[in-house]
């Protein structure tokens, strides 16, 4: 199904969207491994790339925990 309009983009059922985006997302990383871009990977101590040959880089360091949030109340005004 293709979206030819903004008011038909509801219809479009949400497990198509999900395929499309996996697929997508496939074929990115391919390029990337082809490249040998590396992969980002965020561990609790820093951002890290990974390439092809297993050479790890630290791009950034700080704490990166996972952060759990209180409340989910938001505010819009």
């Amino acid at each position: 199904m293709t979206v030819k309009s903004l008011r038909d983009e509801d219809k479009l059922p949400l497990s198509k969207v999900v395929k499309l985006v996996h697929k997508k997302m496939d074929d990115i990383l391919r390029v990337v491994d082809a490249l040998n871009l590396g992969r980002t990977e965020v561990k609790p101590d820093g951002v890290y790339r990974t390439f092809n040959d297993g050479n790890m880089i630290r791009v950034a360091t700080g704490d990166f925990r996972k952060k759990r949030i209180p409340s989910k109340r938001i505010k819009l005004f």
